[in-house]
């Protein structure tokens, strides 16, 4: 056992780990301020993608750290030899970044259908057995309660902004640009963005531009994708993946809205990067959403009894008023700042260096 004199040393997990993958940019921000806390540890992948430093994230099969050393399991999927850590002696904080319903997967990607399916006994079982656990948002905690873990706490994201870059003037310039930042995939919904989109420029502006930035889930889902929006809005759409920090903030900065129509986030960052660059942002509110824009966004109500439970005529209502009306996209602003600070990077630190410390095995 550590002698209580000793410095806490903190080892993290990730269930996979890439240069553009959200939840390892969450690892690499932890380790950084674990290091300053003067925190020593190392960090290990079960999965590692290609492009990914080998110094950054060590192999899974060789994560053997000693028994008093504490463990932060950043748990986004199934992956395999992860219920090993079940055996160890280790004291362990399971923070779930969500699990997204295998349903969504089936058609376009099974493997990762297969994988969801799969992850939701694992994190179950990894959550349960922790000395502790916590969501990334209410929406994750809960889920993380009902599947019987205890000590669940809220661990948000960490959100630096001066790494985003300064803001720019309001409005931008040029045709109404609407964007949307998020992998493509079934659950975003961009097909709902798209369709809405064309009946706002049929409707308000007939010069509008679509963005949608993103990693495509398939090859066949982001072609039927692209032939959605050809047929709807020929020319007007574009398609965007691979964007590095500099150019993603320039596409905040020249968009007059942002538009999330997603049915399924555990948290989503680009709200809050769309709140930082001063973006007006429309949303459904469903998952994690509504909790992270909080008052700071025009809802997209739902609405029963439809097949996609929106109206996308409200919905291009919504971008036109987003659009063309200056005081109320200075209200949102204002109101954006509020979530912002909600989201401070010394709160969430403040948040996370509590619950590690908890871990520390008494002397």
């Amino acid at each position: 056992m550590r002698h209580p004199r000793d410095r806490l040393r903190v080892h993290q997990v990730l269930c996979a780990a890439g240069p553009v993958d959200a939840v390892t940019n969450q690892g690499l921000a932890c380790r950084a301020l674990f290091d300053a806390w003067g925190w020593p540890g190392d960090d290990a992948a079960a999965v590692t993608a290609p492009g990914m430093r080998r110094r950054a994230m060590r192999p899974l099969e060789s994560f053997d750290p000693p028994a008093g050393d504490a463990i932060v399991l950043h748990y986004s999927g199934y992956a395999r030899r992860l219920e090993r850590l079940l055996e160890r002696p280790n004291p362990m904080l399971v923070i779930s970044h969500n699990i997204t319903p295998a349903s969504y997967f089936w058609a376009y990607q099974p493997i990762e259908g297969l994988r969801c399916s799969l992850a939701v006994g694992q994190l179950a079982d990894l959550a349960r057995s922790a000395t502790a656990a916590a969501g990334v948002s209410e929406f994750n905690a809960a889920e993380l309660r009902d599947a019987g873990a205890r000590d669940v706490s809220v661990i948000p994201v960490l959100v630096d902004r001066e790494r985003l870059g300064p803001p720019a003037d309001r409005p931008p310039p040029g045709p109404p640009t609407i964007l949307f930042v998020g992998r493509l995939a079934p659950h975003k919904r961009q097909d709902l963005v798209i369709r809405a989109f064309a009946l706002y420029r049929r409707e308000h502006a007939p010069d509008a531009r679509l963005v949608l930035v993103g990693t495509p889930l398939a090859q066949r889902f982001e072609a039927s994708l692209r032939g959605l929006a050809e047929q709807l809005a020929p020319g007007a759409v574009t398609f965007e993946t691979g964007l590095p920090a500099e150019r993603l903030a320039d596409r905040f900065r020249s968009a007059h809205a942002f538009l999330c129509l997603s049915e399924h986030e555990g948290f989503c960052i680009p709200l809050l990067e769309a709140f930082h660059f001063g973006v007006p942002v429309i949303a459904r509110p469903a998952g994690g959403i509504g909790e992270v824009v909080g008052d700071a966004a025009l809802r997209v109500p739902q609405v029963d009894g439809t097949a996609n439970g929106i109206d996308l005529a409200v919905v291009a209502e919504l971008l036109r008023l987003a659009v063309e009306d200056r005081e109320l996209a200075a209200e949102l602003r204002r109101r954006g700042d509020g979530r912002l600070e909600a989201y401070a990077h010394d709160r969430t630190a403040a948040r996370l260096r509590k619950a590690v410390a908890a871990l520390e095995a008494p002397a």
